[in-house]
């Protein structure tokens, strides 16, 4: 079984103290909802973000990167063969823990809208039957519960060859889920800090690469072959 966390990403609500911006307000006036409950969008919300958090302007409200990650995940053949589970865990460490059959929208505006709802709700689409629920957890904690060997992709990890590293059948592997910098959470828990490229690898696509290196070596061993 594989873990995919992906880690430190850059999904969450408005903070308040810019919920109160005129782009903020704007945007959640054509959305029809409070701007306490639409996510934060660096495509809408870039001047509100670099009014109160300059120096992170390039970095927060990315949830594209979130969408584009988990339609490569979920839709894999590793998770319709049911050996992957994946997981989002925000800057805020609110998880968001995603069941393998949970077919996700490809519309980014309904993804958006699903989003806001596990934000409000905490389950969708109830808590009897959740395919997405919501929990407050650290990137360790999350990593420790999912066990086995704990991987960290990293630009400043040591450069190692995909096709070449050890991969044991028990693995979880974080990926950072921003656009540029570093992991805001300490990743010396990790068991092994690798980069698979000598360029910086947008999350889905690495996220891709190591699926598919997965699926190269166990996907028929895991499941007779079928």
């Amino acid at each position: 079984m594989m873990h995919l966390i992906l880690g430190d990403a850059e999904l969450e609500i408005v903070p308040h103290p810019i919920q109160g911006h005129p782009a903020v307000v704007k945007h959640a006036r054509i959305r029809k909802k409070k701007p306490s409950r639409i996510l934060l969008d660096a495509s809408y919300h870039h001047q509100a973000i670099r009014s109160k958090y300059p120096e992170e302007a390039e970095r927060r409200g990315r949830p594209d990167i979130v969408h584009l990650f988990l339609m490569n995940a979920q839709e894999s053949i590793l998770n319709k063969s049911g050996l992957l589970r994946v997981y989002v865990h925000t800057r805020n460490n609110d998880v968001i823990k995603i069941r393998p059959e949970t077919r996700l929208p490809k519309a980014y505006h309904r993804f958006v809208g699903l989003m806001e709802h596990v934000f409000q709700n905490r389950y969708v689409p109830d808590k009897e039957n959740p395919l997405l629920y919501l929990e407050k957890m650290s990137l360790p904690a999350l990593a420790k519960e999912c066990g086995g060997k704990i991987v960290v992709l990293s630009e400043h990890g040591r450069k190692v060859s995909l096709g070449k590293y050890e991969i044991p059948k028990n693995v979880t592997f974080i990926i950072g889920g921003f656009p540029s910098g570093d992991f805001l959470t300490n990743i010396n828990f990790a068991d092994d800090i690798i980069s698979i490229h000598s360029e910086t690898l947008m999350a889905w696509v690495a996220a891709y690469e190591i699926i598919a290196e997965y699926e190269r070596r166990y996907l028929d061993e895991l499941t007779g072959g079928n």
